[in-house]
């Protein structure tokens, strides 16, 4: 067949219109196959570069945080504060700062307020520093450890310290004994020593302050009675240098206490003087302190101190029927510092101590009653650095000091005058 006649029979080739639908049909579902297969293709090119992004941000967050220290996979429910504090989270308590303990005594920094009532001059020189008294090695504040520890000369005692911190002296208070956050107290004599009181001689004068609501009101000190005479003053240290820790009767009274208004006085103070107790490792005269017990990193600003050395004859749980309802000091005490009986003197659950100036006053119901009226005595050293302890005369303690009759009567003529 020739060339031409095989062109000519293809032309004449025509398909049915079946033939056209199908073919047609087939047209059309090839085309959207590839274009499905297409868009498949588009979509996993996308996704496979941005998961591998996300990854490698991921990995290298982790391992900026591991290198900065950051990342600790030993978190505790206790120092979760402190080591968000670390990464720098805003949402978490700031640490506690200027705070310390040495040779078992509780120091914060000194307020300007109370710098100036002590007659503090306003910069410490290099001629008032004494001799070395410690290092710090407790602290929760990390920038004070290793800081070395200074007598401060104009204080005369070792009441108010000198801290060395970047070639530059700061001066730190008293705040409370170790003992007295363990329900117990220091002998009276401790309390004077720290003060630089060792006779009689050393005291300037003795203040008997009440707590009125209207003094309260108008923001004065009213003071009841006033202790100048050598004699007197002498008499005085006789009485209170003699005290012996005596917490566990206190804690005792303080909880029996009926009230002298259901026929039953409840207590009668002893005529005789307290039994003689070997010292304690605790501290009369202070506000309860937070307890760092060396792990100054974990210890949140609350915050809620460890309770675990607390006393175990003092509950941990107290009633909000006996927790004061109005304390005030000199404006310096620790934020987590916390005041109630269990602690002790000077700011124990209820009482208040020897810390620094302050008051309390008691609430409704029989422990309330048992502190209520009291009486701040106020013992000023040469230097006029001076602490606070408290006189309940409803219970016959200073502090948590059980005192004879004839030192009650002995104070009894100052306030009645």
């Amino acid at each position: 067949m020739k060339k031409e006649d095989l062109m000519v029979s293809f032309d004449n080739i025509k398909p049915t219109e079946s033939a056209r639908k199908r073919m047609l049909d087939n047209i059309l579902s090839y085309s959207n196959r590839k274009k499905g297969i297409s868009m498949k293709l588009i979509n996993y090119k996308k996704a496979v570069p941005a998961l591998a992004l996300v990854v490698v941000a991921v990995a290298g967050l982790l391992l900026y945080n591991m290198l900065k220290g950051n990342f600790k996979p030993g978190l505790r429910p206790g120092n979760i504060a402190a080591e968000d504090a670390d990464i720098g989270r805003e949402d978490y308590a700031a640490p506690i700062l200027n705070q310390f303990r040495i040779n078992g005594r509780h120091y914060i920094i000194l307020s300007d307020e109370l710098r100036s009532e002590y007659g503090l001059p306003d910069s410490v020189n290099e001629s008032d520093i004494g001799s070395k008294i410690a290092d710090i090695t407790v602290s929760p504040d990390k920038s004070l450890i290793g800081s070395e520890v200074y007598r401060y000369v104009p204080a005369g005692g070792e009441a108010v310290v000198a801290v060395k911190k970047d070639n530059e002296y700061r001066l730190f208070r008293f705040f409370t004994f170790e003992s007295y956050n363990n329900n117990q107290d220091e002998d009276a004599i401790e309390y004077l020593k720290l003060y630089g009181i060792d006779k009689a001689d050393d005291i300037a004068k003795i203040l008997f302050i009440r707590h009125s609501e209207q003094s309260k009101l108008q923001g004065v000190t009213d003071v009841a009675g006033e202790i100048t005479d050598r004699d007197e003053i002498a008499v005085f240290f006789g009485y209170y240098s003699a005290l012996k820790n005596t917490s566990d009767k206190y804690f005792e009274r303080l909880f029996n206490f009926n009230g002298a208004g259901s026929g039953n006085k409840g207590v009668e103070i002893d005529t005789a003087a307290p039994d003689k107790q070997g010292p304690r490792d605790g501290g009369e005269g202070s506000m309860t302190a937070p307890d760092y017990t060396g792990h100054a990193e974990d210890l949140p600003l609350d915050i809620t101190p460890d309770k675990a050395d607390i006393a175990e004859d003092m509950p941990l749980v107290v009633p909000d029927s006996i927790v004061s309802d109005a304390i005030s000091n000199s404006g310096d005490t620790p934020v987590s510092s916390s005041t109630s009986a269990a602690s002790g003197p000077s700011g124990g659950m209820m009482d208040m101590g020897d810390a620094g100036a302050g008051t309390v006053e008691g609430v409704p119901g029989s422990v309330g009653d048992a502190l209520a009226d009291p009486v701040t005595i106020r013992i000023y050293n040469n230097s006029g650095i001076y602490y606070d302890t408290v006189y309940y005369i409803n219970i016959g303690f200073i502090s948590r000091y059980e005192i004879s009759k004839e030192f009650a009567d002995f104070i009894s003529g100052y306030l009645d005058k």
